[in-house]
């Protein structure tokens, strides 16, 4: 679900204010604690073994329970997602429990897209990830380099990088592993603001990769036996674009970097 542009920049603006009254703007990796304690965040509680969530946050008390059990990355971002529900004060209405669906799968409600949206604003400092990643190549490896500086998973950062980027490049998450006839299914898409200007947004046009006998699934195949980005290219619209594949062993990410030439849908 994509953020309207106003909320956006309402949310942009709350976490940077949030970041300089934690005193900790510019400080690598966002020391979570600290903008904690600036936005109210009272109590910390360990959720107990067993539980079905990844996160929650107690709005009365103002308590944040985190799933421990999680990668240090990804027990970040959960963190940096219930803080962002007590930074949006409209979010306080909604009371929500975060699931792993809704942390890490395609938002299913508008305020879970903004807690995300807001969580990557603190963990990635506004633009600062942006301003870094655009001295570099344009490829997977630039967003995967500054994970550690950071703190994130290069799933996060790759969308991050995708959605800041000044050039039309876009990104897709697709499943492991092909179906029977030989596609790969499309769990998400995020397009660079160029990108959805040019060639508009993929969310609902792209539901499967066709990798059976195609120069993209040359590319995944060499992704499976690869801790690298693959280069290849990819027929979208009857366009073809160049792309990066990583398989990151939870899924493909797919990254469409520029287009190519222009084919018929049937070449």
């Amino acid at each position: 679900m994509t953020v309207p542009s106003f909320t956006r920049a309402r949310i942009e603006r709350l976490c940077a204010d949030a970041l300089e009254r934690a005193g900790v703007a510019g400080v690598l990796p966002t020391p979570l604690d600290a903008v904690a304690e600036a936005v109210g965040v009272r109590e910390r509680v360990a959720l107990p073994p067993g539980a079905r969530v990844l996160g929650a946050l107690w709005f009365e008390r103002r308590a944040l329970f985190v799933d421990g059990r999680q990668s240090p990355a990804r027990r970040r971002f959960t963190e940096a997602h219930e803080i962002a529900h007590l930074l949006c004060p409209w979010h306080q209405a909604v009371v929500r429990l975060d699931t792993a669906a809704e942390l890490f799968g395609d938002p299913r409600a508008a305020i879970e897209a903004e807690a995300n949206l807001a969580a990557s604003e603190l963990i990635f400092q506004g633009g600062r990830f942006a301003a870094q990643a655009a001295e570099r190549e344009r490829s997977l490896r630039t967003p995967l380099a500054l994970t550690r500086a950071y703190g994130a998973s290069g799933h996060a950062a790759a969308h991050h990088y995708v959605e800041r980027h000044a050039e039309p490049i876009a990104l897709l998450v697709a499943g492991r592993w092909p179906d029977a006839r030989g596609r790969l299914p499309v769990w998400r898409s995020v397009e660079s603001a160029a990108f959805a200007g040019a060639f508009g947004r993929l969310a609902g046009r792209m539901r499967h990769l066709p990798v059976a006998n195609t120069p993209l699934g040359e590319a995944v195949e060499a992704a499976r036996r690869s801790s690298e980005p693959v280069a290849g290219t990819i027929l979208l619209g009857g366009r073809v674009f160049g792309a990066e594949v990583l398989n990151n062993r939870h899924c493909h990410l797919v990254l469409v970097t520029g287009r190519v030439d222009s084919h018929s849908a049937a070449a």
